[in-house]
């Protein structure tokens, strides 16, 4: 599998679990819902520069 096949599989489990606990910890533990969104963004980085390289690579 390429990478950016496995890493989109990934996402579609990790955003949605994120944003579940963003949103239960939204009003108890505003420190751990600001965390959880940290992690997404981090990945969200990750997953759009190696995207970005992969199709930069890709003939036209």
């Amino acid at each position: 599998m390429s990478a950016v096949k496995v890493l989109s599989i990934i996402g579609m489990v990790f955003f949605p679990l994120c944003l579940l606990l963003i949103g239960g910890f939204a009003e108890s533990d505003t420190e751990a819902a600001a965390g959880w969104g940290l992690f997404a963004t981090l990945y969200g980085i990750g997953y759009s520069i190696t995207t970005f390289v992969k199709v930069k690579n890709v003939p036209e």
